[in-house]
């Protein structure tokens, strides 16, 4: 069976007003120097708050030092980000060992800066993207590399680089420590948020068993896709082959989008609306959700 914690994103331009500070708070605060540490700390401190109403916890943040393995927060110039696990009871809370975010403003990257945080296949994917798109990408993959190391609780002797992304492409995915030996794997989700690229991370203890199973791309046959699809569509799977097009198999836009998710679920693969509009096929379907699965359920 997986493991699934709901992670609670907060984000907030606007900074908690210095009235409502506790004490600590107030001391807290008077020992940061300069005006944009200040007003950064009270952004991301009101967002913590706003999380910590939604939870139910206390809401006197001081107390909530960073890193901490429920919370973590990030900000930008003008953004606060605090992002909270809210499913913490019985096993759960045994596999979750911590969560993770970061905040990145969009800018224009230097791509000589990619060797020093992407391992070589993160960057080969990189290289092959249009020209344009580099720069956002880099971007993109800085904020998952800092939300997963800010998520490893026994990072203190790892560089960003030693963080392996299953598939840099998905918005949604898994990544596990370059060293096999570490019995942890990271799932993240980023997504870019007005001027800004996000991503939040958690970190899971796996047994060494589920964690090669994770590491290893699964297999996924095209008539394992086409009798999934038969099942849900009431086709016989005999009748679909790599060449049966999505408008033959779900001209009803309600139909396609019910295929799409079950196929998501059934094979543990993540693909966004984009992604799915450039293919036509179910040959090229069942090629998306193979490139995109990141493991089995076990």
């Amino acid at each position: 069976m997986r493991t699934v914690v709901r992670v609670l994103t907060v984000a907030t331009g606007l900074p908690l007003a210095p009235d409502r500070l506790t004490a600590d708070e107030s001391a807290q605060l008077a020992s940061l120097s300069g005006a944009p540490q200040r007003s950064q700390w009270l952004r991301s401190r009101r967002a913590l708050r706003l999380l910590l109403a939604v939870t139910g916890l206390p809401a006197n943040t001081a107390g909530y030092r960073f890193p901490h393995r429920r919370f973590s927060l990030t900000h930008t110039a003008d953004l606060g980000v605090a992002a909270g696990a809210l499913d913490t009871a019985g096993s759960i809370r045994a596999a979750l060992a911590g969560v993770g975010v970061d905040v990145e403003a969009a800018h224009a990257a230097d791509p000589r800066a990619a060797r020093f945080f992407l391992r070589e296949h993160e960057q080969a994917w990189l290289a092959g993207l249009p020209p344009q798109d580099r720069a956002e990408q880099q971007v993109g993959l800085w904020t998952v590399k800092e939300a997963v190391f800010k998520a490893d609780a026994g990072n203190r002797r790892t560089l960003l680089r030693d963080y392996s992304l299953l598939r840099p492409a998905a918005g949604s995915g898994v990544a596990v420590p370059h060293d096999r030996s570490r019995r942890i794997a990271f799932g993240y989700h980023r997504i870019r948020l007005r001027d800004a690229h996000l991503c939040v991370a958690a970190a899971f203890q796996r047994h060494p068993s589920r964690l090669r199973r994770a590491m290893s791309a699964p297999t996924i046959t095209f008539e394992e896709v086409a009798a999934r699809i038969g099942s849900t569509l009431s086709i016989p799977a005999g009748d679909l082959s790599p060449g049966t097009t999505l408008q033959e198999l779900a001209a009803d836009s309600f139909l396609l989008v019910e295929m799409v998710v079950d196929l998501q679920e059934e094979f543990d693969s993540m693909f966004t609306q984009a992604e799915l509009r450039q293919i036509t096929t179910l040959g090229e379907l069942a090629d998306l959700v193979r490139a995109n699965a990141t493991g089995r359920p076990s």
